[in-house]
């Protein structure tokens, strides 16, 4: 990365110096048309630089300091103060790109996080959602489990059975036979003077009554 960005930066400096040079030329065309211009705007900033680098020199070369800085001539300084105000102006542009991008990827990088948030409260709702449909169903699948039970509890009970039934066919020898008298209103009313044994044979009680008839 760093090996790709290295050439990218030279290639911006080669940038900036073919582009100072419009500009300079028409700060020099300006300078020296306007003796303000070439006065106060111009010269100074060349004659500053040439101090400055003067001093750096003697310093960097331990010549002590110098008691006296040449000052340059007029075409020098203007020629000098052309060149520093063109790259000035070059950085400062150069400069407010970079901020704005920088100011541009802060606001993306921010309504990235902010989509980010915002999937992740999406996210959490839907989750608290479905825990409460969970719960919801839990509940339910409680309540039909005790529907269940209690049917199934319920059905569980089964009447008893009686093995034997009063009046059936077996007979115990020590039961005594059950006599119902005749009544008129019995569709056997010729026979109703005998009455009906209960419990005894029918084919005897049939002998009986014929005999007495």
């Amino acid at each position: 990365m760093v090996v790709g960005a290295f050439p990218a930066a030279k290639l911006g400096v080669l940038a900036m110096k073919q582009i100072s040079k419009p500009i300079a030329n028409l700060l020099k065309e300006r300078a020296k048309n306007s003796p303000f211009f070439r006065k106060y705007v111009c010269m100074p900033p060349a004659q500053f630089y040439n101090w400055m680098e003067v001093k750096t020199k003697m310093w960097a070369l331990n010549l002590g300091k110098p008691t006296t800085v040449p000052v340059l001539n007029e075409a020098m300084a203007i020629d000098l103060g052309a060149n520093l105000l063109g790259e000035i102006i070059i950085f400062t542009i150069g400069a407010g790109l970079l901020l704005l991008e920088y100011q541009r990827q802060a606001r993306k990088e921010a309504m990235k996080e902010d989509m980010a948030m915002q999937e992740k409260l999406e996210l959490q709702a839907t989750i608290n959602d479905l825990n409460f449909q969970v719960q919801r169903l839990d509940t339910q699948l409680r309540e039909v489990a005790r529907v269940t039970a209690d049917l199934e509890s319920k059905s569980s009970w089964k009447p008893k059975i009686l093995d034997e039934l009063p009046f059936t066919t077996k007979k115990n020898k020590h039961e005594q036979p059950l006599y119902i008298p005749a009544t008129p209103d019995r569709k056997d009313a010729p026979n109703a003077a005998s009455g009906t044994v209960l419990g005894t044979d029918p084919k005897k009680n049939t002998q009986t009554n014929s005999g007495q008839a």
